[in-house]
């Protein structure tokens, strides 16, 4: 034979790598750096932005950065109660009734100038007929000058 084994005689064939690890029952190598792991990241913690004061006095008052954090309570100041005294008492009823008169003024200009648009509204197709009535006789008047100019066109013509 080819191969140099005698006639009839089996040549051994080898196995392959997969045979082998089914006979051994042995799983396929696993490589740990190809696994997929959740993914563990630190929290970053980054420092407060520092803004020159020079910067700061130049930024609109919106754009300042607020350097007061958030209380868990509230301080002093919020909590004490205010007493005016009875100047501030008077300065402040006198404020809300300046405040109701302007409220009042307001809202009677306010029915006073709806008044007035419900009227002009009222009025608005009396004078859009007059406007209409007057338009048509203009038209009919320019229509039968019009008419005449061709009639007088028309003779000239059959005459000349």
């Amino acid at each position: 034979s080819e191969n140099g084994a005698p006639d009839g005689a089996q040549v051994p064939i080898m196995k392959t790598v997969a045979q082998l690890r089914r006979e051994s029952n042995m799983g396929a190598p696993v490589n740990r750096d190809s696994l997929y792991l959740p993914i563990e990241r630190v929290k970053r913690v980054f420092n407060p932005l520092q803004v020159p004061q020079k910067l700061q006095a130049s930024l609109p008052y919106s754009s300042k950065p607020k350097l007061e954090k958030k209380r868990k309570r509230k301080s002093l100041d919020a909590r004490r109660a205010v007493v005016p005294s009875s100047d501030e008492k008077k300065a402040y009823t006198l404020m809300q009734q300046l405040q109701t008169i302007r409220n009042d003024k307001a809202a009677k200009k306010k029915a006073k100038r709806a008044e007035a648009l419900e009227r002009a509204a009222k009025r608005k197709p009396k004078e859009e007929a007059w406007r209409e009535e007057l338009q048509k006789a203009e038209r009919k008047k320019r229509y039968i000058l019009q008419g005449q100019a061709a009639k007088r066109d028309q003779k000239r013509m059959s005459r000349g």
